[in-house]
């Protein structure tokens, strides 16, 4: 059996989140973007539990890559997709609204600028 470490959030949007990491995938797309998918099972009221869904988009990663001259390890890819998560908390004031967050080529510096990867 395994024992899920529960983490709590306090949002800027006033709520209180529960969350814990549940797997990584890896995606694939024909038509769209490819990347890794971070799922965590989340609530803010103790009852009523649902998965948010992080993509940690290819492109993403590879616009990193050539701003930084290097590639982001894999826990730097989880802080990436926690760091999303964490944002879609401030900025929902329903839960039920965050189901799938993308860390795009738009998105990534400022993600990943409070953690100082570089210094």
């Amino acid at each position: 059996m395994t024992v899920r470490r529960i983490k709590t959030y306090s949002g800027e949007s006033g709520l209180v989140y529960q969350y814990y990491f549940l797997e990584s995938q890896t995606r694939r797309r024909f038509w769209g973007r490819g990347g890794t998918a971070f799922r965590f099972h989340v609530t803010s009221d103790r009852k009523n539990f649902f998965v948010a869904e992080v993509v940690v988009e290819e492109a993403a990663l590879q616009a990193w890559e050539r701003a930084h001259g290097r590639a982001l390890a894999e826990p730097e890819r989880y802080a990436a997709a926690k760091m999303a998560l964490f944002r879609a908390f401030d900025e929902s004031s329903r839960p039920e609204a965050i189901s799938r967050i993308r860390v795009s080529e738009a998105n990534i510096e400022s993600l990943l600028e409070p953690l100082h990867l570089d210094d």
